[in-house]
């Protein structure tokens, strides 16, 4: 039953981080470049990241300070789902983020495996998430949810056995909805470093990079381009963060940093000219581009 209701660091790929991170990168410029290669509505104008990267992150299921068992019965269900393939056969779904997923069977002990059916049937995890975050969380038209993270909650309910409740917010509101008890956990693209004594902690399941969105056209090809521009971020985002705190000499040298409540409205005024940039994670930015190609 579905109901929408409006209101660890990962197993490694045996690779080390720099070449991770160049291999997404070279990647994302693959799918950014053929995206645009099509043509985009409204005027032809191209978009691409910055070969300079901002940072690494992992996103991991945040769950209320001492809900350890929840978190530890939900890490549980998502093995499961990596090891019956569930997992990489959402990821499929959402080729934007598939080769930033990071859980392998092979490192999973089946020990830390829950049985299939045995949650509470009574039970109905509430899952928190962006309720405009694609391509991990989102709304659709018809007022559905999707997205992976969305996806893999849901396959999370199915192989417990519990009912499944959809808690759609706004970024900002995350702690004060979880607080309240009004959902179980946020999962949605949420990034664990700087953050790792804040919560309880589920799985890591994916990994990303921070990245700096600009037209192709636009002059920007490196981060010194930025001095006097009108960068957009969303608000309390781990983009947003950095440029507060470990990237704060490059946001000084910003004509302005805009916020915004999400990065669909960013990226509306990006094409419009009203912003020179947007800092964003790999993934959401990549979905973007591809979703205006279409």
């Amino acid at each position: 039953m579905k109901t929408l209701h409006f209101r660890n660091t990962c197993f490694g790929r045996r690779i080390s981080m720099k070449k991770l991170i160049s291999v997404i990168l070279a990647a994302m410029m693959v799918v950014l470049l053929a995206a645009c290669g099509g043509g985009n509505k409204g005027g032809g104008a191209q978009y691409v990241f910055l070969k300079e990267e901002m940072g690494t992150e992992s996103y991991a299921i945040g769950f209320k300070k001492g809900n350890e068992e929840l978190a530890k019965t939900v890490t549980g269900a998502v093995y499961a789902l990596v090891k019956d393939g569930t997992y990489a056969k959402i990821g499929e779904k959402y080729p934007d983020i598939k080769d930033y997923l990071c859980l392998k069977a092979e490192d999973i002990n089946d020990a830390d495996i829950p049985a299939k059916g045995s949650g509470d049937p009574n039970f109905t995890f509430k899952h928190g998430f962006d309720l405009d975050y694609p391509p991990y969380s989102y709304l659709k038209d018809d007022g559905s949810v999707g997205g992976f993270d969305v996806e893999l909650a849901q396959a999370v309910c199915a192989y417990m056995g519990w009912k499944y409740e959809s808690v759609p917010f706004n970024w900002e509101a995350k702690d004060m909805e979880l607080n309240a008890g009004s959902c179980d956990c946020i999962w949605s693209g949420f990034t664990k470093e700087g953050r790792e004594d804040k919560y309880t902690w589920g799985c890591t399941y994916s990994n990303n990079v921070q990245g700096i969105l600009v037209a192709s056209d636009s002059g920007i090809t490196t981060l010194a381009d930025l001095a006097g521009k009108t960068v957009g971020v969303q608000i309390d985002t781990s983009a947003a963060e950095m440029l507060e705190d470990s990237k704060k000499e490059l946001a000084d040298t910003f004509g302005e940093l805009k916020t915004y409540e999400t990065y669909t409205v960013a990226f509306n005024d990006l094409k419009a000219g009203a912003i020179d940039a947007i800092a964003i994670d790999m993934t959401a930015g990549a979905y973007l581009i591809s979703n205006e190609a279409k």
